[in-house]
């Protein structure tokens, strides 16, 4: 009897390992197949854009933004322009945004990195875009979207794996206008990250939420 009970104990530990044995092989499987899933057929497109910084050296014409984009998805992303704009008319009946494409030197490029530029998944790039902006532009009767206010934006081109293309253009500053028109300081007409992923045609005043941990830093130095 005693080596009958030895004989069940030795069977049944024996057992148990090899039920511990197959859940480790179904979890393995299991894992694999899901990770097989999410790498070859299961597509995630995502990719965020945030604008970090905004900064106008007024009395110098020089205009600095820095924009963020975190790609959250499992497919990279190419993001095909990035550009700062101006709302004004231009010389047209309404107005729209205005590419600035005036270099601020001949050393420092538009955009750093150049674009095109591909933002690999689950990646960050960091894009600081500078260009010249004559204050005397933006103090115009016809670039003001309203008394006392002009606007800064970004417009950004991008395209996700499947080769769609998409156009974002958003305020991302308000310049404000003393009473004689000249430019006293400027604040933020963003609180929120956009997606990459989708055409947006913002216009001023911007979006209407409280400050965050998305506003940028914006500057800008009185005209004198």
């Amino acid at each position: 009897m005693a080596g009958d009970t030895k004989a069940d104990d030795s069977a049944a530990r024996v057992r148990k390992k090899t039920d511990i044995t197959v859940v480790i092989a179904i979890v393995a499987v299991a894992l694999s197949g899901i990770s097989f899933y999410r790498s070859y057929i299961y597509t995630k497109q995502q990719l965020d854009v945030t604008v970090t910084e905004v900064s106008y050296v007024t009395n110098q014409g020089e205009l600095y933004m820095t924009v963020a984009f975190s790609n959250g998805g499992n497919r990279d992303a190419a993001v095909l322009r990035v550009e700062p704009a101006l709302w004004s008319r231009h010389g047209k009946k309404d107005a729209e945004w205005t590419p600035l494409v005036g270099r601020v030197h001949a050393d420092i490029p538009p955009t750093e990195p150049k674009m095109p530029a591909v933002i690999r998944a689950g990646g960050i790039e960091v894009v600081k875009v500078s260009a010249r902006l004559n204050p005397a532009d933006v103090e115009e009767p016809v670039t003001a979207s309203q008394q006392g206010a002009a606007f800064l934006g970004l417009k950004v081109a991008t395209m996700n794996s499947d080769g769609n293309l998409y156009l974002i253009q958003h305020p991302v500053a308000r310049l404000s206008l003393d009473r004689q028109g000249r430019i006293h300081g400027a604040e933020a007409a963003i609180h929120k990250s956009l997606s990459g992923f989708f055409d947006l045609a913002g216009t001023p005043p911007g979006d209407t939420q409280q400050e965050n941990k998305k506003t940028p830093f914006v500057w800008a130095d009185a005209h004198y």
